[in-house]
């Protein structure tokens, strides 16, 4: 296991997706220049070296021929960083839609259930929002330029890592509001932050992304799994996801975000070009600087004439759904233990069994941080269990019973 990590990490050196499908700022302004009428023109830089990493894993998983279950994490492992080579060598052509998904799924992929999928989630919480139209709340205001947010986080992360100094950094050019890495948070400086956001920003990126990054960092034998692994990414988003709700931390406006990439992700499956992209993000309510960059999100690497989207923002719905079940399974089983592994690096859920194995047998270490819920085991569990339990009622017959309800309270006053 050490051996073969040490060549993961050392081959994974040039795959880095979302540095690679970065557009330069001048392809935004010159779409604006143009009447936001012709499609974007970008160049990108495929990193020198992606085709040696791309046989590098594959030689790493032909070594890996057992059936046992540390075999088969390692091999899937090359696999997924070898596929994720080979769709950065395949940037701008339909090939690149096809490896993503491979490597993150599409809209209509099913979940583990094999029974739903994130596009039927996206839909759901679509036709809930519709109906839903209060004001923006105070916590949903964007009152805070991305300097006075820098700060206000600084000093959140300095009382959560209490063994890393964190810093929090403004910077011109992001792909995001925010991103992080093992020791950063970046905050898009033309970006105005609400305290929502900020929750956001301290749980998902924070207490999520870092704190996975630190914690494999901290494992002797397989370091590897503290690195952005296309195979786990739709396990880490759904956990971001989940501790979003869990803190607090989402609102309406950010689920209808999540849910608006992947129903795009879908427009495009189905034809829809950049240009249509951008105006479907506008006729939600987006400003043309943010549905330009939804757009982007949704169509970078691939053609922008349509048919072949990036498909890796389906993944944190599709995550949470995964992450949600896996949990309410698990501690109903009373299989508690596995929470924990969940953060010891950047895992898929399946993983978890195999890693609480490693562990009892002292080959992985205790995660160095936790979120708040994932400590308060009392809580999740409860919660957990009663959420399993729900899966049993008959929401048709209570919507049928709720509906007759109204409709005679509505008929007393006729």
């Amino acid at each position: 296991m050490r051996e073969v990590s040490a060549a993961i990490i050392e081959a994974q050196k040039p795959v880095r997706i979302i540095p690679s499908l970065l557009w330069a700022d001048e392809v935004e302004r010159d779409f604006f220049a143009q009447g936001a009428s012709s499609l974007p023109k970008p160049t990108y830089h495929v990193p020198a070296g992606i085709g040696e990493a791309e046989a590098a894993f594959q030689k790493l998983a032909r070594r890996l021929t057992g059936d046992n279950a540390i075999e088969g994490f390692l091999r899937d492992t090359c696999v997924s960083l070898s596929t994720a080579a080979r769709m950065l060598m395949s940037i701008g052509t339909r090939d690149f839609y096809h490896h993503s998904v491979e490597l993150y799924g599409r809209p209509a992929s099913l979940s583990s259930d094999k029974r739903t999928t994130n596009l039927d989630l996206a839909r759901h919480f679509e036709q809930v929002i519709a109906g839903f139209a209060p004001p923006l709340s105070d916590v949903d205001q964007p009152k805070l330029g991305a300097e006075e947010a820098a700060e206000i986080l600084r000093a959140r992360f300095a009382t959560f890592f209490t063994a890393h100094p964190v810093k929090v950094r403004v910077v011109d050019r992001l792909a995001a509001s925010a991103s992080s890495t093992a020791a950063e948070v970046r905050l898009k400086c033309d970006v105005r932050f609400s305290t929502r956001d900020l929750l956001q920003i301290e749980f998902h990126e924070g207490q999520v992304h870092m704190a996975t990054t630190l914690n494999g960092r901290a494992q002797d034998v397989v370091p590897f799994i503290s690195a952005p692994l296309p195979r786990a990414s739709r396990s880490q988003e759904g956990l971001a996801v989940f501790t979003e709700f869990f803190a607090g931390a989402i609102s309406l406006p950010r689920v209808r975000r999540l849910c608006d990439r992947t129903l795009a992700i879908h427009m495009v499956e189905e034809g829809a070009n950049f240009i249509d992209v951008y105006r479907y993000f506008s006729e939600h309510g987006n400003d043309e600087h943010t549905s330009f960059d939804c757009a982007r999100r949704v169509m970078r690497g691939g053609p922008l004439e349509g048919g072949a989207p990036f498909t890796k923002d389906g993944c944190y719905l599709d995550g949470l759904l995964r992450v949600t079940n896996f949990l309410r399974i698990a501690l109903v089983k009373g299989q508690s233990q596995l929470v924990r592994m969940l953060f010891v690096g950047k895992l898929a859920v399946d993983d978890t069994p195999l890693f609480d194995r490693l562990f009892r047998e002292g080959l992985i270490r205790e995660p160095l941080y936790l979120p708040t819920w994932a400590k308060d085991l009392s809580h999740l569990t409860a919660f957990m269990s009663y959420a399993a339990f729900l899966g049993r009622s008959d929401l048709v017959a209570e919507q049928r019973r709720l509906d007759d309800q109204i409709a005679q309270a509505e008929g007393d006053f006729l």
